[in-house]
């Protein structure tokens, strides 16, 4: 690499530091601007707008570099990639209901990423809480060796606030009917930091995978 094409990577990286500093800074409302650093010598930096309308719309860029202690760009450090949200959501008494569609496009592998999702929760009485979403994700391979793919979920939670107690069911059908899994989960907090969980995966076939752990958290 040239003095002047180190210059100019130094340069870029500089700049990528000095706004790295804040987490989050926003210039007003409409604007999103949320530069990070990574990792040593790797930034990466979110630039985007809102939009007022009677969805939560939001659009931008992921912006990302890094770079050796030479001055070398490592390899698959950079980042470019464009997204955009709709968000909508409407509660009445104890029901939420939410509506979104997120889009996602990197520019470097010409990959993508279409997610539709509609969910709602409600209190079906004093001790008992339910939530449901449906999803549909629609991925776009490009120039990488894989197939394109098309993903339909349906998730069931019921929970007890009390307790913390929670049971949860999600089914996944994937490239129309080609394949289905599905997955049941268990959670019971034991103690402030102690929480039990089970697991239970592909219960539709003969030898289904199970999961037990017992999460211990400790707070210094």
């Amino acid at each position: 690499m040239g003095f002047k094409s180190k210059r100019v990577l130094r340069g870029v990286l500089g700049l990528f530091a000095s706004v790295s500093l804040p987490q989050v800074s926003k210039a007003s409302d409409l604007m999103i601007w949320s530069p990070v650093k990574v990792a040593p010598r790797i930034y990466k930096t979110t630039l985007g707008f809102r939009l007022p309308m009677a969805w939560d719309v939001s659009a931008g860029m992921d912006l990302g570099l890094g770079s050796t202690t030479s001055g070398a760009i490592l390899r698959s450090s950079s980042l470019a990639t464009l997204w955009g949200t709709a968000i909508d959501d409407h509660r009445r008494f104890s029901t939420v209901w939410r509506r979104e569609v997120a889009l996602r496009v990197d520019t470097l592998n010409s990959t993508g990423t279409l997610c539709l999702e509609r969910s709602r929760s409600w209190t079906i009485s004093e001790n008992l809480d339910m939530s449901t979403s449906r999803s549909l994700n629609l991925n776009y391979a490009g120039s990488r060796n894989a197939a394109n793919s098309i993903t339909a979920t349906q998730a069931v939670t019921v929970a007890i606030p009390w307790t913390g107690t929670s049971f949860s069911a999600v089914g996944n059908l994937r490239d129309v009917g080609s394949s289905f899994s599905s997955t049941v989960s268990f959670h019971q907090p034991l103690a402030p930091n102690l929480k039990f969980s089970a697991s239970f995966a592909d219960l539709e076939t003969l030898t289904p995978a199970g999961n037990l752990r017992v999460d211990y958290r400790v707070k210094w």
